[in-house]
C-alpha cells in the first residue's frame, strides 16, 4: 500500500504534462459548459484567428496559444492560479492590466476559470485556430462510427463452457466474457449476506432479524424469487428507488442563489416519483410525462386523484433559479442550457449541453441541433398549476351552472351587440390581441377558473353579496366562482415598442409581464413588471418596458397564491377579466377603447331566486392543489447563439430533437408531444440501453457502461455490448417495466455471487472487476445509512409522502436565507422526506457524496474522507440513535450476551463470532466501569452501539 504513495508526486507532476486526449471526460465537460462559453464572450473578439486585430499577440481559441501566451508571456502556468496572468487580468488586481477592458466577469465565471487553470487548462484534441482553418463537422460520419447511434441488436445468449452455472441470459452473456479471459465465477453469496444485500438495493433499509431468519430456514428452490417479489412490493420500493431518480433531475426544493426561496410546493413532484415507482409505471409511460405530461391523456393517481402526468412536469423547473438578473436573456440561456444538459444526460446518454457554442467536438450533435431544442423548450412556459383529479371540481361546477340557468332569467338583459373593435389612434399602436376577434383562442388558459372563460350577452358573475351582468367579448376567471382559480397567459410577443397597454379589470390577482420566462423572484429588477390588480371597473394597464426593448415578453395573470414561485403569495379569493393587448411608443393608452360597464346597479344575492343557495355551493369551492408545471406557450424557433453568445445572432432553426435521430421539425404545436415521442420511441437507440445501463448500475454498482450519462465517445464504452442490448430489448419487450428489468437481474446468478474472489490470480486479472468475476464491495449511499440508522435504533417512522421535515442546522450553516432548524431526527423521517435547501444541504449527506443538485448525477462520488468518520462519530444524531438503540436493547434481551446478539442482529444481519461476543463484553464492562455503573447500563450500551455504527460493515454491503 505503502508504494502507491511513494509515487503520488511523480503523478501530480505529470498531470500537467497531460496531451488533450487524456484529460478526464469530467474535466473537458467542464470546459466546455463553464469555460468556452466565457472566452467566446469576452475574449475571442481580441485574441482570436478571426480576430480583426489581433491585441498583444495573444490567442486564446486553442490550447497552445494560451500556454504560448502573448508580448507579456504565458497567459497561464498550468495548475498555479496564483501565478497566471490570465487569472491576475481577471481579477482586475493589478490597474495596468485589467481584462476584458469593457468591465469585470462576473464572481463566478472568475472562480470558474480559475478551477479551470487549477485543473491544468483541460481542453479537446483539436487542431490549433489559424487563417482559413476551419472544423469540419461530418454528422453522419460520427453517427456511423460510434456504437450508441447503431441500432438496439436482440443478440442471442452465446454459449458457455460451465453450463450448468447460468440460471439466466443474463449469465451466459456474464460467463462467456469470464471464460474467455480464462476466469470463472465466484461461488454464490451465503444467505444472510444476500438477504441485506437485497434489502439495501431495493429498499434502502436492512432487513429486520425475523425477515433474515426466516430466509435462512426457507430451503425452498423459490426462497429468494419470494424474497426479491415481496420487495419489489414493499411501499419502501418507490422511496428507494425515487433518490436515484431525483438525483438525475437535480431534485431540490428551493431555489438557491442568494435567499434560497422555496419552490411552492414541489414536493409533491417527489410524492409522484414514488408513487411511479411503486406503481411501475411503465418507462417510456414516466419519459412521456416528465417532457409533455401536460399534453397527455391525464394519469390520475389512485390515492389523491392527482393528475400525475402533469405533476411530472415539475421537474423542468427544479433547477438552481438567480432572481432579478441583470441579463435576463443570458440568464434565459443558463435556465434552458441546464434544461438541454439535464434531457440530454438523464434520458439520452449524451452530453448535448456541449453544443452550445459550436458543433459538438466528438458526437453526432450539431449546434443547430441544441438551438432546435432550446427553440422547442423556450416555447413552452413555466407556471403554477392544478393537479387536482377531475372529481374534484367536476360535480360543483355542473351544479353550479344548472342554478345559474335557473337566474338566468330573472336578471335584466344587457344590449347584445359589443361595441366594435378599438381602433387605433395611429400607426404607432400595434394590436397584440382583441378578445372580440379572437374569441381568446390566441391565449393560453389553465385551471378551472379560465375553463369556459369568454362571456357572451346574458352572462353574468356571482359573489358574496351581488350579482353583475358581464360585459360580452371578455375573458374572465369568475364566470362561476370567484373561488375557483387558475392562470391565463397571452400569446408571446416583441417588445418593439416602449409601452404595454393591457384592458382589464379584477381583484387581488397579480399580472406579471414575463420577459423571456423569467418569472423567479423578480424584485428589485423586474418589480415594475409585476403588480396586483384590484380595480373592477375596465381601466388600462400600463407597463414602461423601455429597459427590455426587443425581448420577448407575454402577460400572465393568476391569483396570488400561484404567481410568486416561492409561494408567497396571499389566499385572498380573486377574480381578473381582459379584453385587449397593444403595444405602442405613447405611455397613454388607445383612445376610445374603454367600454362601460352596464348602467344597472348590481343585484343582491339574496333578492333572487335561488342566488343564495347558489352562492352557498359557491362557498364550497375548494382550494387547488398547484405545483410548477411546464405549460405550453406561443412557438417559435430560436436563432443559434454564435460562440454561445445571445447577443450574437445566427441563422434560425426550426424546432426539433436531434438529428442523428432523425427528428424532422416540429409539426405539433410548441413540439414537446414530439420530443417526447422521440425520446420515448423504442427505435431511439439510446433510450432503452440508457436506462436498462442505469438500474444494472443500481444493483451492481457499476454501470456495463460505467460512465451513466455519457454514452459519446468520451464516456467509457460498454464492458458487455451484447448484454447490454439483450437488457434494452428485454425492458422494451415487457413493456419497460422496471420491476420485471430489476426481477430479471437479480435472479439472476450473477447478482447473487459472493463478493469473495474464486483466487487471487482471479483478482489480479480482473482487478477492478469489470469483467463481473464476483459481486462488488459497495458503500451505502448516505441516506440508506441515516435510515438503517433509525431503523435499527427503532426510530424509524414509516409514514410515506407529505411535506418535508426541516433539516436540522448547525451553528456553522448560516447565510442568507437561513431557515428554521428541523430537530436532529429528522421527525424519524426517511431521507427522502427531508428538506433539501440547496444553500443548506444536509452535512452528513454531503460527507457521504449525496450529490449538488445542479444537474444530472446518475453516479455518484464514492469517497473515503475523515469528515465520514467524524459524522459517524460526532454528529448529534448518530449519538442520539445510540442512546434509543441502547434502550431499545436493554428492553428486550434477557442478558448481555443475548442483547450482544440481538444487537449483531439488527446491525449487520448476522450473529457475532466467539471472538466478537467475548470483545463485545469486554467493552461492555470497560465502559461500565467508566460510567460508574455496577453492570452495563444505558450509557455503556449507548456507547457500545455508537461503536457498531462505526463498524464499516454497518455502512457496507458485501
Amino acid at each position: 500500500m505503502s508504494t502507491r504513495f511513494l509515487f503520488l508526486p511523480v503523478v501530480l507532476w505529470a498531470t500537467s504534462l497531460l496531451s488533450a486526449e487524456e484529460f478526464a471526460a469530467a474535466d473537458l465537460e467542464f470546459f466546455e459548459k463553464k469555460i468556452r462559453p466565457v472566452l467566446a464572450e469576452h475574449c475571442f473578439k481580441c485574441h482570436s484567428a478571426d480576430a480583426k486585430k489581433l491585441k498583444a499577440g495573444l490567442l486564446l481559441d486553442h490550447r497552445a496559444g494560451v500556454m504560448k501566451g502573448g508580448d507579456s508571456g504565458p497567459a497561464i502556468v498550468s495548475g498555479k492560479p496564483a501565478d497566471s496572468l490570465l487569472i491576475e487580468a481577471i481579477g482586475y488586481d493589478n490597474v495596468d492590466l485589467e481584462m476584458p477592458p469593457r468591465g469585470k466577469l462576473s464572481n463566478q465565471q472568475i472562480t470558474d476559470l480559475t478551477e479551470w487553470v487549477k485543473r491544468g487548462a483541460p481542453w479537446p484534441k483539436e487542431a490549433a485556430t489559424g487563417p482559413g482553418a476551419k472544423d469540419h463537422f461530418d454528422l453522419a460520419k460520427r453517427k456511423a462510427e460510434h456504437w450508441a447511434w447503431q441500432p438496439v441488436k436482440a443478440p442471442a445468449p452465446p454459449k458457455v463452457k460451465q453450463a450448468d452455472w447460468p440460471a439466466s441470459p443474463i449469465d451466459r452473456f456474464i460467463l462467456a466474457k469470464l471464460e474467455s479471459a480464462g476466469l470463472k465465477p465466484a461461488g454464490p453469496a451465503d444467505k444472510r449476506t444476500l438477504i441485506r444485500r437485497a434489502y439495501f438495493d431495493l429498499t434502502g433499509l436492512p432487513p429486520t432479524p425475523e425477515q433474515v431468519q426466516a430466509f435462512v430456514t426457507d430451503n425452498s428452490p423459490k426462497a429468494f424469487e419470494k424474497v426479491v417479489d415481496e420487495l419489489l412490493a414493499s411501499p419502501h420500493f418507490g422511496e428507494r428507488w425515487a433518490r436515484h431518480w431525483l438525483d438525475l433531475m437535480r431534485y431540490a426544493e428551493t431555489f438557491g442563489h442568494e435567499f434560497d426561496f422555496m419552490n411552492q410546493e414541489v414536493w409533491r413532484y417527489r410524492d409522484y416519483v414514488i408513487r411511479a415507482f411503486n406503481g411501475d409505471v411503465p418507462y417510456d409511460r414516466l419519459v412521456k410525462e416528465h417532457i409533455a405530461g401536460d399534453l397527455l391523456k391525464p394519469r390520475y393517481a389512485k390515492d389523491g386523484g392527482w393528475n400525475e402526468s402533469r405533476l411530472a412536469t415539475a421537474w423542468w423547473w427544479l433547477g438552481q433559479h438567480c432572481h432579478s438578473p441583470v441579463d435576463v436573456r443570458a440568464y434565459q440561456a443558463e435556465v434552458i442550457d441546464n434544461q438541454i444538459d439535464v434531457i440530454g444526460k438523464a434520458f439520452q446518454g449524451m452530453t448535448i449541453a456541449c453544443a452550445r457554442c459550436h458543433d459538438h467536438k466528438f458526437d453526432a450533435i450539431s449546434t443547430a441541433d441544441y438551438y432546435a431544442l432550446y427553440g422547442l423548450i423556450e416555447s413552452g412556459s413555466f407556471s403554477h398549476g392544478s393537479v387536482d383529479g377531475l372529481a374534484k371540481f367536476a360535480d360543483l361546477q355542473k351544479g353550479l351552472n344548472g342554478m345559474k340557468e335557473k337566474i338566468r332569467p330573472t336578471l335584466p338583459k344587457l344590449d347584445e351587440d359589443a361595441p366594435p373593435p378599438a381602433v387605433a389612434p395611429n400607426e404607432k399602436y400595434q394590436l397584440i390581441s382583441d378578445i372580440r376577434k379572437t374569441q381568446g383562442r390566441d391565449w393560453f388558459t389553465d385551471g378551472e377558473a379560465w375553463a369556459d372563460a369568454l362571456t357572451k350577452p346574458g352572462d353574468f358573475t356571482v359573489n358574496a353579496k351581488a350579482v353583475r351582468l358581464a360585459l360580452p367579448g371578455w375573458l374572465h376567471s369568475a364566470k362561476l366562482s370567484r373561488k375557483l382559480q387558475g392562470t391565463l397567459r397571452s400569446p408571446t410577443f416583441t417588445l418593439s415598442e416602449n409601452h404595454v397597454h393591457l384592458l382589464t379589470m379584477g381583484r387581488d390577482v397579480r399580472i406579471n409581464l414575463v420577459v423571456d420566462n423569467f418569472k423567479i423572484i423578480r424584485n428589485p429588477i423586474y418589480g415594475s413588471l409585476t403588480r396586483n390588480l384590484n380595480n373592477e371597473e375596465p381601466h388600462w394597464e400600463v407597463f414602461n418596458v423601455s429597459m427590455w426593448k426587443g425581448h420577448q415578453c407575454y402577460i400572465e395573470i393568476a391569483d396570488l397564491s400561484n404567481s410568486d414561485p416561492a409561494g408567497r403569495g396571499s389566499g385572498a379569493d380573486g377574480w381578473a377579466a381582459v379584453q385587449q393587448l397593444w403595444i405602442s411608443p405613447e405611455g397613454r393608452p388607445p383612445a376610445g377603447a374603454l367600454t362601460k360597464r352596464p348602467a344597472e346597479e348590481p343585484l343582491a344575492v339574496d333578492a333572487l331566486p335561488h342566488g343564495a343557495a347558489y352562492q352557498k355551493l359557491a362557498d364550497t369551492v375548494a382550494r387547488p392543489t398547484v405545483v410548477p408545471v411546464m405549460l405550453e406557450g406561443t412557438a417559435r424557433n430560436e436563432k443559434v447563439f454564435i460562440r454561445g453568445s445571445h447577443k450574437n445572432l445566427g441563422a434560425e432553426v426550426p424546432r426539433r430533437f436531434l438529428e442523428a435521430l432523425n427528428a424532422g421539425p416540429a409539426a405539433d404545436r410548441t413540439g414537446r408531444f414530439e420530443l417526447a415521442k422521440h425520446i420515448a420511441d423504442p427505435a431511439n437507440p439510446l433510450t432503452a440501453r440508457v436506462y436498462a445501463n442505469r438500474i444494472w448500475h443500481h444493483l451492481l454498482g457499476r454501470g456495463i457502461v460505467p460512465s451513466t450519462d455519457n454514452f459519446g465517445v468520451l464516456g467509457e464504452p460498454p464492458t458487455h455490448p451484447a448484454l447490454l442490448d439483450w437488457l434494452a430489448n428485454h425492458l422494451v419487450q415487457k413493456g419497460w417495466s422496471t420491476k420485471e428489468m430489476i426481477r430479471a437481474i437479480m435472479l439472476s446468478q450473477t447478482y447473487r455471487m459472493s463478493s469473495r474472489p474464486t483466487d487471487a490470480a482471479t483478482e489480479e486479472k480482473d482487478p477492478t472487476n469489470a469483467l463481473l468475476h464476483r459481486m462488488r464491495v459497495r458503500r451505502l449511499q448516505g441516506e440508506a445509512i441515516r435510515d438503517a440508522i433509525l431503523a435499527v435504533s427503532g426510530r424509524l417512522d414509516k409514514k410515506m409522502f407529505g411535506p418535508p421535515v426541516a433539516v436540522h442546522l448547525t451553528s456553522f450553516m448560516e447565510g442568507r436565507g437561513r431557515p428554521r432548524s428541523g430537530p436532529v431526527d429528522g421527525a424519524g423521517r426517511r431521507t427522502v422526506y427531508q428538506e433539501v435547501r440547496r444553500n443548506f444541504l444536509s452535512p452528513m449527506m454531503l460527507a457521504f457524496d449525496m450529490p449538488q443538485p445542479l444537474s444530472t448525477f446518475g453516479r455518484r462520488t464514492t469517497s473515503n474522507v475523515p469528515a465520514q468518520a467524524l459524522i459517524m462519530m460526532n454528529d448529534p444524531f448518530v449519538v442520539e440513535q445510540s442512546k434509543l438503540w441502547a434502550k431499545r436493547l436493554l428492553a428486550t434481551g434477557p442478558d448481555d450476551a443475548a442483547r450482544v446478539r440481538a444487537a449483531y442482529a439488527l446491525a449487520f444481519s448476522r450473529e457475532p463470532s466467539a471472538a466478537e461476543q467475548t470483545t463485545a463484553t469486554a467493552f461492555l464492562m470497560t465502559q461500565a466501569k467508566a460510567h460508574d455503573e455496577a453492570q452495563p447500563g444505558e450509557k455503556a450500551w449507548a456507547d457500545f452501539c455508537h461503536a457498531l455504527f462505526n463498524v464499516k460493515e454497518f455502512v457496507f454491503t458485501n
